[in-house]
């Protein structure tokens, strides 16, 4: 299924900046240069909260200078490296 494959994508992109972090606003641009169109609802719903719930990678929050708000990251755990790193296979992650 496509979810899968870009569960996958999300993480292959997070394991790029590793041990640094991706804005949602950066993983759904990365997506869209894969020709993945995708509401950042859905990206939040169907694949960023899945891999959070499994531990595969965690939501910092950053504060913004001048208290002018915040903003969502995703970060990859050490369980997400190891999953990308083949030590065990997961049915809701598939390989592009």
């Amino acid at each position: 299924m496509l979810e899968e494959q870009v569960r996958y994508l999300v993480l292959k992109f997070l394991a790029q900046v590793y041990p640094s972090d991706l804005s949602l606003q950066m993983i759904e641009a990365l997506l869209y240069d894969w020709r993945v169109f995708i509401t950042q609802d859905k990206l939040k719903k169907k694949i960023i909260k899945p891999l959070v719930e499994k531990g595969y990678a965690e939501i910092v929050e950053i504060e913004l200078p001048a208290h002018t708000g915040s903003i969502k990251k995703l970060k990859l755990t050490a369980k997400g490296r190891a999953l990308l790193d083949g030590e065990y296979i997961d049915e809701l992650i598939k390989e592009v």
